[in-house]
């Protein structure tokens, strides 16, 4: 003979409550293991009404689908049978990313920072910058006389005199060039990268050749020339990319310079290539 729960309301609710404290000790000797193993403790997934899961959609929006190349021949690519370094960036991201990206050169060997804000009026760049994701520029070499280098006033004992306006005319074109490029890109997520250089005229064994003059006054307008583009940079929210350390870190920068000792060679490139892409990922 058996006894019936007179309350069998009363009994459920209690059997409940003790699979819902079942179900919670469980819960927390988990995340107690898992803290004490280091493991990661995963949120749920949660789908947005894309379809897309929250993680994905904050990793698409950090894909670069099109990279764009604006400046001189140091991005051309001049005097190196190789592939300059925006074509490297461009495969490298496609790599890491997994997918396609579109690499557009623009760069032309010769080009002032004037010549390339003539640039950015031309109707088929400003098409092109309005797909890019990221946009990488060199510039402003060739706004510098290397005919006068060796002279005293050219120097960083006499504040590089004979420099000062093309200095100032520098700073006062990066500014416009920014801007441009930046009104051309409203879109959130876009990044622009300006490098600057390891020498604005020739370097390594080239530059020895010509003297100590130039190899002193050369150095001392690179510095000012590069200080000049990163303060451009920072005022209008791109990244500077230093390769005047990178290149100087050997103490002789020969074997990353093309045979005319003033363009990169493939060494060279692949290593602008990677300080570019070590400041995209930042």
């Amino acid at each position: 003979m058996t006894m019936d729960d007179p309350h069998p309301r009363r009994a459920a609710r209690a059997a409940r409550r003790a699979r819902f404290r079942a179900r919670t000790l469980l819960l927390l000797l988990v995340v107690l293991l898992g803290l004490t193993l280091d493991l990661p403790v995963t949120a749920p997934v949660r789908a947005t009404a894309t379809g897309r899961t929250v993680l994905q959609e904050k990793q698409e929006k950090h894909v670069v689908r099109t990279v764009v190349g604006l400046g001189d021949s140091v991005p051309a690519g001049s005097a190196c049978d190789c592939d300059p370094y925006v074509s490297l960036v461009g495969g490298t991201l496609a790599t890491r990313q997994g997918t396609d990206v579109a690499t557009e050169n623009l760069a032309a060997a010769g080009l002032t920072t004037r010549g390339l804000l003539d640039q950015l009026e031309d109707e088929a760049t400003r098409r092109t910058l309005l797909t890019a994701d990221l946009t990488i520029i060199t510039i402003g070499a060739n706004d510098f006389d290397s005919d006068t280098v060796t002279d005293d006033d050219c120097g960083p004992g006499n504040g590089l005199a004979c420099y000062h306006d093309d200095l100032v005319r520098l700073r006062a074109d990066m500014d416009a060039i920014l801007a441009r490029v930046r009104a051309l890109q409203p879109r959130r997520g876009t990044r622009v990268v300006v490098t600057g250089y390891w020498n604005v005229f020739m370097d390594g064994a080239r530059a020895r050749a010509e003297g100590a003059a130039y190899v002193t006054n050369s150095d001392g307008l690179t510095r000012a020339v590069n200080a000049t583009l990163a303060a451009s940079a920072a005022a209008a929210g791109a990244r500077y990319v230093d390769l005047y350390t990178p290149f100087k870190q050997g103490g002789d920068d020969t074997a990353l310079l093309a045979e005319d000792g003033d363009h990169p060679a493939a060494t060279g490139h692949r290593l602008i290539a990677r300080e570019v892409l070590s400041a995209v990922f930042r």
